[in-house]
């Protein structure tokens, strides 16, 4: 989670290049997306709360897919 908070605070200081923000929201849209058990429930709901978009929606995403292997 340390990790994560130490990214949400790089994308939250405007002094912040927009490319660095770009690949660290592409990184985490790729982690979720690709690997996203690597990632605790608790993690993937906090990501599923951010404001830029692509990061919800994938982290929504991986909710369901969790949802959905723990339903069968």
């Amino acid at each position: 989670m340390a990790t994560l908070e130490a990214f949400r605070a790089v994308l939250d200081d405007k002094g912040t290049p927009e490319i660095i923000r770009n690949h660290i929201i592409d990184s985490l849209q790729y982690a979720l997306r690709n690997h996203g058990q690597i990632f605790t429930a608790k993690e993937v709901e906090w990501l599923a709360g951010w404001d830029d978009a692509r990061i919800p929606l994938a982290a929504t995403r991986e909710l369901h897919k969790r949802v959905a292997e723990t339903s069968r």
